[in-house]
């Protein structure tokens, strides 16, 4: 305690005893499970036309997957590869949908839906596991199962066409930051950028008319035409957020 004068200068905390706390370090789970909701836009052939709106020419030329928004759920689990927790490996299993009159209104052309399922593995760095906010970026490797399903609106009545299994592979960006609300709970958010189909692009002709493949791959020059089929990119953002449960943390109170 100072004095200059009259005035009293005195301190007794830089910061409330919660900022304080939020800082001081602690022990780093060696295990976080984790449950969040997606919200997923479509960039680049994963955004339909200009308007995001269904083109029932776009789509059957091959042009465009025909939609944009989707969502979706993950589960992950986080294995701390040494005592301090920062480097974290990552299993994920996510289901993601798309479809074309998810926030858009339906098309009168017609309309389409795809199902992603996507178990990826990866590694992540932790800025700060042993605290309570827990910054983090990361990289997955998955593989997607994506199939779905069209229907083309005519004169006379639709048609439905199954998009049969297609095995993809590709990688993903992924930042966010948890905040623990205790050592056992916390919560999580984040974005992810996630391109799905680097690896196995490959475009072919179904044997029963009112199927198809995901056909992204280009047609070369002086082919025979695929019905659908063109290069396509299965581009992607992810917001999400949900809840997380540690294993083996400890706050410092």
């Amino acid at each position: 305690m100072y004095y200059y004068g009259d005035a009293d200068t005195s301190y007794h905390y830089i910061a409330t005893p919660r900022i304080i706390n939020m800082i001081k370090g602690g022990k780093a789970p060696w295990l976080t499970l984790q449950l969040y909701a997606n919200y997923n836009i479509g960039h680049l052939d994963l955004a339909a036309n200009d308007n995001t709106y269904f083109n029932a020419a776009d789509f059957t030329g091959g042009r465009n997957f025909g939609t944009r928004y989707g969502y979706g759920g993950t589960l992950t689990g986080k294995i701390s590869m040494h005592r301090e927790g920062n480097i974290r490996l990552t299993v994920s299993m996510t289901y993601n949908r798309f479809q074309s009159n998810f926030i858009i209104s339906a098309s009168p052309e017609g309309k389409v839906m795809y199902n992603v399922f996507s178990p990826s593995i990866g590694i992540e760095n932790n800025f700060s596991p042993d605290r309570k906010v827990k910054p983090f970026i990361g990289i997955d490797f998955a593989g997607s199962i994506i199939n779905g399903e069209a229907t083309l609106t005519t004169d006379t009545a639709d048609f439905k066409v199954k998009i049969k299994n297609s095995l993809r592979f590709g990688v993903s960006i992924n930042l966010g930051f948890e905040y623990s609300l205790n050592n056992h709970v916390g919560l999580i958010a984040g974005y992810r950028l996630n391109h799905a189909n680097i690896l196995g692009k490959e475009s072919k002709i179904s044997s029963a008319p009112n199927e198809t493949y995901l056909n992204d791959e280009k047609i070369p020059v002086n082919s025979e035409p695929i019905p659908y089929a063109g290069w396509k990119q299965f581009v992607y953002s992810t917001f999400y957020s949900g809840i997380n449960i540690y294993f083996g943390m400890k706050n410092r109170k």
